[in-house]
This record gives structure tokens, C-alpha cells and sequence, in this order.
């Protein structure tokens, strides 16, 4: 992406005025603020623009600096959600639909997202949800069949995998016996 020639006229385009010297310390101002926001914890770019503008500060400029800080790998967004991704699978398992939009709620751009999510294993995710599938359904033993399929299909569908891997994790634990 180009940089944009911000001046004093471009960004009067929102009804403030500028001179060249008030751009430059708005530029400088700008620049101190993202670079404590990194300081105190790693951001996504759509996080930083978001509090940059939160703090009315021209749109035009943010964005000129985000790409700046970007190119010289201060913020790298597929970076993090790469390895957002891993934490949480780590800590515990995760279906992709949700981690994908927990990342979008953080405003990471979609390529970065897409990227991140293509290191997922999907027999990894399949044997997640299996396991899942056979820890719920110890409890709806008491329930029939066909009640304890719909509910356990239910759990897994909120919890955000696809309807092909939860009803081969529905099979597995269904076909699993109980401890």
C-alpha cells in the first residue's frame, strides 16, 4: 500500500485546520502513542487504529504510521495471531469458527486470520472434538439414544465445529464405552 501525502489541506478535509508544523507534531504525538501501546502488550493493527481514533486523532495519519511501524515489523499481525492461536489451543481445545472470530473481535485482518488457521490440523481438531464428545456424554448416559445424539451434537455445534466433525465425534463416543 502507498503512502499517502498527508497536508495541511488533505487533512482539513474533516474541518480542522493544520499547518505543516501541527502536522508534524500530530505525526510525532502519533507515533509516541503506538509506540507505548506496543510497548505495554502486543496489539493487532485494527486494536491500535481503533484506540488511535478513539482518541481523535486524524484517520489519515494513523493509517500512515500503522503501515510505516508495520513494514518495519513493529506490529505484525500474522505473527501474532499465529501464535494467539497456538496459546489457545494449548491451554485447551478450540474449534476454528471460533477462533476465527475471536480474532476478527480483535481486529486482525482477515489474511492474518486465514494464515493463523491454516496451521491448524483438522484430525487435530477432529480428535479434540472426539474428546470433548466422549467426556460429555458420560453425562447424558441416563438419557435415551436419540436424545443424548441431539444434545451431544448440540454441545459440540455451540462450541463451534462443523456439523461433519461433530457428528463423526457423536459416532466415536457413542460407539466409545463408558469407564
Amino acid at each position: 500500500m502507498p503512502f499517502i501525502q498527508v497536508t495541511p489541506d488533505s487533512l482539513a478535509e474533516g474541518g480542522a485546520k493544520y499547518s505543516l508544523q501541527s502536522v508534524d507534531s500530530l505525526e510525532e504525538e502519533i507515533r509516541q502513542s503506538l509506540l507505548k501501546m506496543i510497548a505495554r502488550g502486543a496489539k493487532s493493527s485494527g486494536k491500535l487504529r481503533e484506540a488511535m481514533l478513539a482518541k481523535d486523532y486524524p484517520a489519515q495519519l494513523v493509517d500512515q504510521l500503522i503501515e510505516r511501524f508495520t513494514e518495519v515489523c513493529l506490529i505484525d499481525d500474522f505473527q501474532m495471531a499465529k501464535d494467539w492461536v497456538q496459546s489457545q489451543l494449548s491451554r485447551k481445545a478450540a474449534a476454528k469458527s471460533v477462533l476465527a472470530m475471536t480474532l476478527r473481535e480483535k481486529g486482525f485482518p482477515a489474511e492474518a486470520i486465514t494464515s493463523a488457521l491454516s496451521e491448524i490440523d483438522p484430525e487435530a481438531e477432529l480428535e479434540a472434538a472426539k474428546k470433548i464428545a466422549v467426556s460429555r456424554i458420560r453425562q447424558l448416559m441416563k438419557l435415551e439414544p436419540d436424545v443424548r445424539s441431539r444434545r451431544l451434537a448440540s454441545f459440540l455445534t455451540r462450541k463451534g465445529y462443523s456439523s461433519s466433525i461433530v457428528w463423526i465425534a457423536v459416532k466415536h463416543a457413542s460407539s466409545t464405552p463408558s469407564d
